[in-house]
């Protein structure tokens, strides 16, 4: 929703959060290994297997560049992963929203985890957010306490 003047509404939360430690150096192994890959493919002749290292560097650069974004205005809540899977949530429509360990310590990517509920997962702290139609989205969040009071105090 633009203002009169035309410029975007201002967020009253955002927060952007980088995967842990684990999959970005698993990540920049896995780019750090196509070069090599490839080099080991034209040196054995063996072009049939080049799609490997294109694979293996798209890949990596994948999951160690993978963030979480939550993004919170006067009427919605917009989640996005890698700013490519993105939802956007009426605050009107949310039930509730508490802090979650749904996937635990080793929770990262775009996941659907069971009957309307999915998750947007870079590891750390985690919100769960039921809306009023029984589908959950659990997303990554720097801040939880914050978002939690911020759409709980609009909600009374």
């Amino acid at each position: 929703m633009a203002t009169p003047s035309g410029l975007p509404t201002p967020a009253l939360y955002y927060s952007r959060v980088r995967a842990t430690l684990v999959p970005r150096i698993v990540g920049y192994a896995m780019v750090a290994l196509g070069p090599v890959l490839f080099v080991l493919a034209i040196l054995k002749n063996t072009p049939e297997v080049l799609f490997v290292p294109l694979v293996t560097t798209t890949a990596g650069s994948f999951i160690a560049l993978m963030t979480v974004t939550v993004k919170v205005d006067q009427h919605n809540v917009m989640i996005a992963f890698c700013d490519i899977f993105k939802r956007t949530l009426p605050r009107d429509d949310i039930a509730t929203v508490t802090t979650d360990n749904a996937a635990g310590p080793s929770g990262y990517g775009f996941r659907y985890m069971g009957p309307g509920m999915v998750a947007y997962l870079v590891g750390g702290p985690e919100i769960n957010i039921e809306m009023k139609n029984g589908k959950t989205v659990v997303a990554s969040a720097d801040k939880p306490e914050t978002l939690i009071r911020l759409l709980t105090a609009s909600a009374s």
